[in-house]
């Protein structure tokens, strides 16, 4: 019959001459011998608190290694493995999974109680466990309606300042000066999100997670900007120096991630906003407008994508890039002309002269117009009552999740309340509230040199560009032909959005300018 084996674990918080481990070790020598046990190995830690985890203690380590190999751990008292409930429970936990069997030498568990033992104090740590997590959670409703950071790295543009118990936010300037770039070239100057992320990758600039890292002095891991990660800074809540949440049973994310309300129904401040309502509500519609679904047309980097247009099938013209020797003999080609399945004759023209056409015509006639783009007054009643609107959709849906009779639904009752009644307020004073175009500064001829073909082909959509191209007439000369291509336009949106009277007047006045 094999020997049964034990190891022996002895702890001191301190160690002083008349604590020292001996008369405890022996202790449980003895008690191992008179139940007939082989004592394979003893571990001891010194100067180490009975709070601190298993895993920082070097002899509890040995303990742990020892647990697949052993049928009992042995020590002279239940407070010498642990003086937290929560630590000794891990410890049973451990144990049992190896079918190790935990006792003391002074009998208050012996391998016939310990069961018994085991059960008791498993209630006991359930008990503490949550005695933890309710005053964890008063807590962070405490500091989260106070407006304190409550751990973590602060979002991208902000640093974490202040005393433990009232951290707040501060501007991270060089952060937020990239924050400010990137809105507003995405809302005045047609910049694209995967061109944006390029670009500040070319620049060196450090995305979110790095940038805290120099911050902090800490070791770089080369990380880079992604279309995702820019779209996360430029989209959260957070720009406004709003504390923000996850959407309960929603998975947290910049994207989706909501205000913390206070009772009024208010977002809580953090810190200072780095993009005003202004901005940053164009910034997301600019956003949401890009967001792409599966099936819907995607945009790529042909000038005239989508605005160059078969006159056969009226369907879009796609270019094929080809070059050759270095010169660029690319071409834009209709694929319901193409191949067997054909549904009407070839229609393909050279792309580059296509390209100087559609630009020169374009130029010609809204070059000299001053680019304009639609703002809501920062502030104003309709935005105030767009947001409104939203928080009080969020906190509808959060509120059907919730125990009708609990604190947290009561709560949440008060705040719809109040934002109800705000929502009313502001209703009254949309009804005389209104948008307005604005100069996003300059010409469009200086525009349109500063963007990529990404923001040019935002421009063109933007005048309501559509250019109709004919296929080439049997025997014509293999050559371009500008008498196949007519381009019209629509004009500006914020010329569309005149008064029919304002509209007739203003096409008059281009027309005598283009004949001049």
């Amino acid at each position: 019959m094999r020997q049964p084996t034990c190891v022996i674990y002895d702890r001191l918080s301190r160690l002083f001459a008349e604590e020292a481990p001996d008369h405890r070790v022996n202790a449980c020598r003895t008690y191992a011998e008179a139940r007939g046990w082989k004592v394979v190995h003893v571990a001891t830690d010194t100067n180490v608190s009975g709070a601190s985890r298993l895993e920082d203690r070097e002899g509890m380590r040995e303990v742990l290694s020892w647990l697949p190999r052993t049928d009992y751990v042995l020590a002279a008292k239940l407070d010498r493995y642990a003086r937290s409930v929560l630590e000794f429970q891990r410890l049973l936990r451990a144990a049992d999974s190896t079918s190790t069997t935990i006792v003391t030498a002074d009998g208050v568990v012996s391998p016939e109680n310990s069961s018994i033992i085991i059960n008791v104090l498993a209630a006991f740590a359930e008990y503490e466990r949550d005695m933890i997590t309710a005053r964890i959670t008063a807590s962070k409703v405490y500091f989260r309606k106070r407006g304190n950071h409550l751990g973590g790295l602060a979002p991208y543009g902000y640093m974490v300042c202040g005393p433990v118990n009232n951290k707040r936010w501060i501007i991270d300037e060089p952060a937020a000066a990239i924050i400010r770039e990137c809105a507003d070239r995405l809302v005045n100057h047609g910049a694209s999100l995967a061109g944006l992320a390029r670009e500040l990758n070319e620049r060196g600039v450090l995305p979110p997670a790095e940038h805290a890292r120099q911050r902090d002095g800490r070791k770089l891991r080369g990380g880079k900007w992604h279309l995702t990660t820019l779209r996360d800074v430029l989209y959260t809540p957070a720009l406004r120096g709003w504390l923000v949440q996850a959407v309960p049973g929603t998975k947290r994310g910049a994207v989706s991630n909501q205000p913390v309300l206070d009772d009024d129904g208010s977002p809580v401040s953090a810190g200072p906003e780095i993009l005003s309502a202004e901005v940053w509500s164009a910034v997301r519609a600019v956003l949401d407008g890009k967001a792409k679904g599966r099936g819907a047309p995607r945009s790529g980097k042909a000038l005239l994508l989508h605005v160059a247009l078969c006159s056969e099938c009226e369907g879009p013209m796609y270019r094929q890039r080809r070059a050759v020797n270095g010169k660029d003999y690319s071409t834009y080609v209709c694929r319901n002309g193409v191949g067997k399945r054909g549904i009407h004759k070839p229609n393909v023209i050279t792309a580059r002269y296509l390209d100087e056409l559609v630009t020169a015509d374009y130029l010609k006639r809204f070059g000299a117009f001053a680019l304009m783009r639609w703002a809501e007054a920062d502030g104003s009643a309709v935005l105030q009552l767009s947001e409104v609107s939203g928080q009080i959709e969020r906190l509808a849906g959060n509120l059907a999740q919730l125990d009708p009779n609990g604190a947290a639904a009561r709560v949440a009752i008060g705040q719809l309340n109040a934002l109800e009644a705000r929502q009313r307020e502001l209703s009254a004073e949309a009804e005389h509230a209104s948008g307005r175009w604005v100069d996003a500064g300059g010409a469009i001829a200086d525009e349109w040199q500063r963007r990529d073909d990404t923001g040019r082909r935002a421009l063109l959509a933007d005048l309501g560009a559509r250019v109709i191209v004919h296929p080439a007439k049997a025997g014509a000369p293999k050559r371009f032909d500008p008498q196949r291509v007519k381009p019209s336009y629509e004009g500006p949106a914020w010329w569309r959005d005149l008064d029919p009277a304002g509209a007739h007047l203003e096409a008059i006045a281009r027309e005598e300018g283009l004949s001049a």
